[in-house]
């Protein structure tokens, strides 16, 4: 599975940080621990051309570059390889202050961890939507219709205008099914919490004890939570064909993303200062940036030592003259204009 996080700039543009199991080692050299040599894969180019248009890092291994560690190991194959990966924008790298791989005890891959210093303000522009999957449970829609009811039954016709009592509906059904999206968010994640943890501890009396009793308890665990995760997925998916249909093929952030490589071109990412150093901060890029064309195109005029060295130079250049017997020949004005039109 792939996830993606969005950080909103203040100037409109969306960088983000994608990461999961891409199930291909991108370099076969260094992120595989066998050292039988194989051909890069056609997933593995795909992935780092998409890196290189949409400007992503592999953080981990720009923070690691000579480490050889792996996330996953193959029980059928007896090798390890590194395949899960974070691929942050090269925007944010300056954010990025650490990423690790974390011990396996869940699956065969590796936890990836990262540390992210997160702007002042990483909320987007919120826009609310009712969520569809509340009208297919029985007590949200028993909730919505009582509010509905209470609702034209305080609120008289006789009292106030239709449209001024249609605003004031859509404001009071609006806060009624938002508190219902809120409580079902967290009781969804409490769920979630509470089976996770419960098949840790499963798993772990499970290596203690391979009882036929433990493996049904996590293999009833795992269906639970696979329910759930899939649920999870519904949702997503229905938000994501709701959001292309609603679009279409109007000019918005989809037909944006095509103009994502012309961006990520003219971005420096990165700039080695005058002590050696590299760093990734935007700020200390535009200030060597500043600093480099202040001293390129700064007047440092001296004019003793300017006027010595046009005068060296000038002695050692062998500038032609022109003979006197030409000079007198050619004092007429016609001879003149032919002579400024040869050089004209």
């Amino acid at each position: 599975a792939l996830y993606y996080i969005t950080f909103y700039s203040q100037e409109g543009l969306d960088d983000g940080i994608i990461g999961g199991d891409f199930n291909s080692p991108i370099d076969t050299v260094v992120d595989r621990s066998s050292s039988i040599p194989v051909v890069q894969s056609q997933m593995a180019r795909v992935i780092q051309a998409s890196m290189a248009e949409c400007g992503l890092v592999d953080i981990w291994r720009h923070l690691h570059p000579k480490t050889r560690e792996y996330s996953h190991y193959s029980h059928a194959h007896k090798s390890f390889s590194c395949i899960d990966f974070i691929l942050v924008s090269s925007s944010l790298i300056h954010r990025v202050k650490d990423c690790n791989f974390l011990p396996r005890y869940i699956s065969d891959h590796s936890p990836v961890s990262i540390w992210v210093e997160a702007p002042e303000d990483v909320r987007g522009p919120c826009r609310w939507r009712l969520d569809p999957q509340l009208l297919t449970e029985e007590e949200s829609v028993g909730e919505t219709e009582s509010a509905i009811h209470e609702f034209f039954h305080f609120s008289r016709p006789l009292v106030s205008t239709p449209d001024m009592i249609w605003e004031a509906f859509k404001v009071t059904i609006r806060g009624k099914i938002i508190a219902l999206s809120s409580a079902y968010r967290k009781t969804f994640q409490q769920r979630m919490v509470g089976l996770e943890q419960d098949l840790r501890g499963a798993e772990t009396e499970l290596y203690k004890n391979n009882s036929a009793e433990n493996r049904e308890r996590v293999a009833s665990l795992q269906h639970d939570l696979n329910v759930l995760s899939t649920s999870k997925a519904e949702r997503a998916l229905l938000r994501t064909r709701s959001r292309f249909y609603a679009r279409g093929d109007k000019a918005g952030k989809l037909l944006a993303w095509q103009l994502r490589r012309e961006e990520t071109d003219c971005h420096i990412p990165s700039i080695r200062l005058s002590d050696g150093t590299t760093s990734f901060i935007p700020g200390a890029i535009n200030g060597a940036f500043q600093n480099y064309y202040a001293s390129l195109y700064s007047t440092q005029y001296d004019e003793g030592t300017m006027r010595g060295s046009m005068l060296s130079f000038l002695e050692g250049v062998g500038i032609p003259e022109i003979p006197v017997e030409i000079k007198q020949s050619s004092s007429c004005a016609d001879t003149q204009q032919t002579i400024f039109a040869a050089f004209l």
